[in-house]
């Protein structure tokens, strides 16, 4: 970058600073409290989704009427993100699709996702033989659309005890959330 473009770039954030500091408001650069908000945007986006009647959708044909778990997914990241920044994220329509756009993570925060196994003797190699997901709200619970009750609610990380193995993926921090 040259030292004109620095100086002018320097020049407009002044101003910028000195229009907000009139009007009573701050400018906070991006980091870890901005990540904080979209990840609190994403929490809040799936949790409009409680009480959504559940409805397997394939590809791209989910609505919002009735959701999967993958679908709940992409609406609570896309909707969640776009709130947040003005940009939303959009996830891949595929769980192993889903998987691949983070990163593994064993230290989970609100807005991450989550991935079981649920049915280890199905034969099918979905996501790499998992297949549900959710989204990690806190406090060892998150929040999923589930067939088996047939709704959008929220459970324990560990599905109730039956899935005491879950994969945490981060898609937020790898996208510049």
């Amino acid at each position: 970058m040259t030292h004109r473009r620095r100086t002018a770039r320097r020049v407009a954030a002044t101003a910028v600073s000195g229009i907000l500091a009139a009007a009573g408001l701050t400018l906070v650069p991006a980091g870890p409290a901005q990540a904080a908000g979209v990840r609190a945007h994403v929490v809040d986006a799936a949790e409009a989704y409680l009480g959504t009647p559940y409805r397997l959708a394939y590809g791209w044909t989910c609505g919002t009427a009735a959701v999967d778990c993958e679908c709940l997914n992409r609406h609570a990241i896309w909707d969640g993100t776009y709130r947040a920044t003005g940009r939303g994220l959009q996830l891949n329509y595929w769980l192993q699709g889903q998987i691949n756009q983070g990163r593994r993570t064993s230290d989970p925060r609100p807005g991450d996702l989550v991935f079981w196994d649920t049915d280890p003797n199905d034969g099918i190699r979905y996501g790499g033989d998992l297949d549900h997901t959710g989204v990690y709200v806190g406090n060892n619970r998150v929040i999923d659309a589930n067939a088996y009750y047939g709704y959008v609610m929220y459970d324990s990380i560990t599905l109730g005890g039956t899935e005491p193995d879950p994969i945490f993926v981060d898609v937020l921090t790898p996208h510049g959330y």
